[in-house]
């Protein structure tokens, strides 16, 4: 547990004040996204998976590969599913994990698939996946309660009924190795056999032992942002993608249970006060208290709904280097961070924005150039 949990677990919570970390330090906005390549427009461009063939991208209900040419890129579908894909994951020999929103695990290659429909699981929300290297999948369940599309609503009701599951290379057999996980979006390996999970709502990374009982080891705490999807960086370390902010205004609503839960009863999810994918110019959208606009002009300081983060972790799960796009940019909603040939590629959700953001550092503990 780190100190500033430490802390706050000293204080009951009604009478601890409104806060959330502040964007310092090496998470110092900046707007290294918004000057970031713009290599496609796709809209609902989502998970990246690095191939021996090349990097693969879903978006709603398809699977493309994606074609570098110079400053730009085409999209290229290679396969399409009867449902939003919702995690993609490659294999070392090439094999390819899908999930598809209430129709299970695909495994193989396109036009021969294997599908996998695990019990027990709430196949609606398979928000990631990775191979081992013994061909082992691991997948997160983000809720039991809730397909993947009502991310909101899980977070609105507190959930923490996801599941990190296994997956047999050989049999398909399919065993639990963690629960009560507050939306697990994001699994990478680690070089010890650890599996890395981001916990969306817990806003932090923590750590499971897959061959033990043991609980999940928090070495990353109290992010400004919530954390999604994970990958590998070059000589060692994360690369973690951020899909939202946190916000003052977001944490007295979900600490307000009469208010949320008639905000729930009577208002279209579109309107509830939360994190977003994209952001709106709508003038009836709910703000922070705050200077949102001056002049007509949305100020890149403001306390925005959705935003755009990019994060590179060392070998031992610090912080080393961050990427923004701020209240004023477009590139928000990242999803998915992933690095190939040197490059790291990051997929805006909000904006449908496939970009390609610098080389990849060398050394895993120390920051990038």
């Amino acid at each position: 547990m780190g100190l500033g949990a430490f802390v706050r677990g000293l204080f009951p919570a009604g009478d601890a004040g409104i806060s959330v970390p502040a964007m310092d330090g090496i998470f110092k906005p900046n707007n290294r996204l918004e000057e970031a390549e713009r290599l496609l427009s796709l809209s609902a461009i989502d998970n990246l998976a690095v191939t021996p063939g090349g990097l693969l991208c879903s978006a709603g209900t398809r699977l493309f590969r994606i074609e570098p040419h110079g400053a730009t890129a085409t999209a290229v579908e290679i396969a399409g599913f009867s449902a939003p894909v919702t995690f993609v994951a490659s294999a070392a020999d090439g094999r390819l994990a899908v999930g598809v929103e209430g129709d299970g695990i695909h495994i193989g290659q396109p036009g021969a698939w294997r599908r996998i429909d695990p019990r027990g699981v709430n196949g609606s929300c398979l928000t990631a996946g990775a191979f081992a290297s013994d061909g082992t999948l691991f997948v997160c369940v983000g809720s039991r309660e809730h397909p993947a599309r009502d991310w909101k609503r899980d977070l609105m009701e507190g959930g923490a009924s996801g599941e990190v599951f296994a997956v047999g290379p050989t049999d398909g057999s399919c065993r639990v190795v963690a629960s009560g996980l507050a939306f697990p979006n994001g699994v990478a390996l680690l070089g010890d056999g650890r599996l890395a999970i981001s916990e969306s709502w817990r806003h932090r990374i923590v750590t499971i032992d897959p061959k033990s009982a043991a609980r999940p080891v928090a070495i990353l705490e109290d992010l400004p942002a919530y954390p999604s999807r994970l990958s590998p960086a070059s000589g060692g370390g994360l690369w973690m993608a951020l899909f939202a902010p946190r916000r003052q205004l977001f944490e007295l609503v979900l600490r307000e249970d009469d208010y949320r839960r008639e905000m729930m009863a009577t208002i279209d999810p579109d309107e509830w006060i939360g994190p977003e994918l994209a952001g709106s110019a709508r003038p009836d959208q709910p703000l922070s208290q705050g200077s949102v606009r001056q002049m007509g002009v949305l100020k890149p300081w403001a306390p925005s709904r959705s935003y755009g983060l990019v994060a590179r972790c060392d070998r031992n799960g610090v912080p080393r280097e961050s990427w923004h796009s701020r209240a004023d940019g477009s590139m928000h909603g990242i999803t998915s961070v992933c690095e190939q040939g040197g490059d790291v590629y990051a997929t805006s959700r909000g904006s449908g924005t496939l970009l390609r953001l610098a080389a990849a550092a060398n050394d895993g503990g120390s920051a990038h150039g």
